[in-house]
């Protein structure tokens, strides 16, 4: 796949990158800093992920319920718009004992008051995925969905657009007989 710089105005932008080496680079900087991340996405594939130190928009193609194909690149410029986000519930993977799966069931069935019990589990520090070992139950989240990313900022929209492009590119390049079905 060929890369390229794209150049927004306000917006300052690394080479688009395959989606699954731009993931696993992620995956990399929250198991060393499991705190302050934020997640975004569509139900249409777009995905911004927010780190404590850097932000990242990719357009994923799903290809089935566990594997998906895409692109997305990581913004050296903070977007504006989206420093609200960094206000909300970070994302993260906290454990969770029996006890809580049981207490959340309770909040789920209304036995008692949902926000209270969903509080207490997101004011837990997120853990790196290697902590995780010998726990059985994890909370992954909260991740925020919305219908559309290019409401948020015209930069956005931008940058949308062009990896939507980049994305297809790629999905007829490395599938190219599953192409013709979906574009």
């Amino acid at each position: 796949m060929c890369t390229y710089t794209l150049i927004l105005p306000d917006v300052e932008l690394k080479d688009v990158e395959p989606a699954d080496e731009l993931l696993t680079r992620i995956m990399q900087q929250y198991s060393r800093q499991p705190t302050g991340w934020h997640v975004l996405n569509t139900p249409d594939g777009d995905m911004i992920v927010l780190g404590p130190e850097s932000a990242f928009q990719l357009r994923l193609i799903p290809l089935s319920p566990y594997q998906y194909t895409g692109v997305g690149v990581e913004l050296t410029d903070e977007i504006a718009s989206l420093s609200s986000m960094r206000s909300g519930a970070p994302f993260g993977l906290r454990p969770l004992e029996q006890t809580d799966l049981r207490v959340l069931l309770d909040a789920v069935n209304r036995e008692i008051p949902p926000s209270s019990v969903i509080s207490d589990v997101l004011r837990r520090e997120p853990l790196p995925p290697s902590e995780l070992k010998g726990h059985t139950h994890v909370l992954s989240g909260p991740v925020v969905i919305r219908p559309d990313l290019s409401s948020l900022d015209p930069a956005i929209r931008r940058l949308k657009t062009d990896l939507d492009k980049e994305a297809r590119k790629a999905f007829n390049e490395k599938y190219p007989l599953r192409a013709g079905m979906f574009f």
